[in-house]
């Protein structure tokens, strides 16, 4: 996110489709939130054999324990909510590629962190598993 600033106005901008408003006059406000966006598309994937699976864009809450979470699994059960069991079904029997692109693709759809960031930890903890250290 960054923030600009122009004769006393701050402008916040996160390159997203964030709607604000600006009053001038004895006060700068700057209001976030409330207006009536249309929310982004669901996410909907399905493996070889399941059901398709439709996941919701995350409210801001869940978007911010997504960020913190850092373990892939916390990360998944924030994304898929009551359906992590049934998705899991599926998934855990997967070869490492498979849940690295998925986990890329829900939150590329969403606009969140950065996946390539993601994909880097996950490589680097999967060689060291084969060199026998911990990661």
């Amino acid at each position: 996110m960054s923030a600009k600033n122009m004769d006393n106005v701050s402008i916040a901008s996160d390159g997203i489709d964030t709607v604000f408003n600006v009053e001038n006059g004895n006060g700068h406000v700057v209001t976030f939130g409330g207006e009536q966006r249309e929310r982004k598309a669901p996410f909907e994937f399905k493996f070889q054999d399941s059901p398709v699976f439709v996941v919701e864009e995350p409210d801001a809450d869940t978007v911010m324990d997504i960020e913190d979470a850092r373990v892939t699994r916390r990360v998944l059960k924030l994304f898929l909510g009551e359906q992590y069991d049934d998705v899991m079904d599926y998934l855990g029997a997967e070869r490492p590629e498979v849940l690295l692109d998925f986990t890329q693709s829900i939150s590329q759809h969403f606009g969140l962190f950065d996946a390539d960031q993601a994909v880097n930890r996950a490589e680097r903890r999967g060689r060291n598993r084969r060199r026998g250290r911990k990661s």
